[in-house]
């Protein structure tokens, strides 16, 4: 995991303006204790005849019913779910330094959000190797996008079996823990 400088500033929000060079130096000094905590695991898997699809719909995840999800799925015919984490230790690590330093706690968040990106993102080129000739990737939609409710994710992460598999689970409150991990669809459709 690399966990680049400009995805974690831009994780920062300084929109256009430039780190100076101690919040440079602040991400430097934290990076490499953040790689070290990072145990990134992933799993998916790929579901045809989205829609109709007797396992999905068993599961009570009818992606149909979203109306921001089935546009964004309209020239799909299959669909992969994906979840991945960052791991517990990368939520320990957050703890430890939300008790030390604001600072460093909000460096932390942002680095892991550049790394989780970063593990959806080859997740997504993991997947990408897997597809039939002929067939193209849609980018990942999320539980919580549109109208796509958050109240998803629990048969999606049921249908991936991602407390054992990768150790992501729900809260009542629907808030995945470890804290940093994503749950999507990433549609598949016909490409000439």
């Amino acid at each position: 995991m690399t966990l680049d400088t400009r995805e974690i500033c831009r994780y920062l929000s300084l929109g256009r303006r430039e780190p100076d060079e101690a919040l440079l130096a602040r991400i430097e000094a934290l990076r490499p204790e953040a790689i070290e905590a990072i145990r990134p695991r992933s799993a998916w898997t790929r579901f045809d005849d989205w829609a109709a699809n007797p396992t999905l719909l068993a599961a009570g995840l009818r992606l149909a019913e979203s109306k921001t999800l089935s546009l964004h799925l309209k020239d799909c015919h299959a669909v992969y779910l994906i979840c991945g984490t960052l791991g517990p230790r990368f939520d320990a690590l957050a703890r430890r330094a939300a008790v030390s330093s604001s600072a460093d706690a909000l460096i932390l968040q942002a680095i892991g959000a550049a790394g989780i990106e970063e593990l959806m993102d080859g997740a997504g080129e993991a997947i990408r190797a897997e597809l039939r000739e002929g067939e193209a990737l849609v980018p990942r939609y999320s539980p919580g996008f549109g109208d796509f409710p958050l109240e998803a994710q629990r048969p999606l992460l049921g249908l991936l079996d991602t407390s054992r598999a990768i150790g992501v689970s729900l809260t009542d409150s629907l808030l995945m823990v470890p804290s940093k991990s994503v749950s999507a669809v990433i549609g598949v459709k016909a490409c000439f």
